[in-house]
């Protein structure tokens, strides 16, 4: 069963300050890895208006979903990519489309490979033994 506390319609009513500040990384992570750099404001007014467009259509999804779906659209798509509300929409649109198509033909979607992918290698790092090599005494 999915963790309900996660999908945004949940953070949207329990604490909206904090869905804000989640978009906010986002979109600051999205204009960074495109190499362009925005000023605060128009970061902040595009904050307000995808928070809003996101917990309207797309209340059901986590916002580490809405991460995968935009970072998988800007790999895909050929530059130059703009970051707008419109685009932030198709991206979303279209992952959702293909996660559609993925569950009636019964593929694993996307997502959830890569959600299973990051828990197995924390789960690996995590066993990992840590050997000491040295001295690390540097204040001699």
């Amino acid at each position: 069963m999915k963790d309900k506390s996660k999908q945004i319609w949940s953070i949207y009513a329990k604490d909206i300050k904090a869905l804000k500040n989640g978009v906010y990384k986002l979109l600051s992570e999205i204009y960074l890895q495109l190499g362009q750099k925005p000023e605060n404001e128009i970061v902040v007014m595009m904050t307000n208006s995808f928070t809003d467009d996101l917990a309207t259509s797309y209340s059901t999804m986590e916002l580490e979903e809405v991460k995968f779906a935009l970072n998988k659209y800007i790999r895909e798509n050929d530059p130059p990519i703009f970051v707008n509300i419109p685009t932030l929409n198709k991206a979303i649109r279209d992952y959702k489309k293909t996660k559609a198509l993925r569950k009636q033909t019964n593929q694993i979607e996307q997502y959830s490979l890569y959600k299973k992918r990051v828990e197995s290698m924390g789960k690996m790092l995590s066993k990992r033994e840590i050997k000491k090599i040295g001295n690390a005494d540097h204040n001699k």
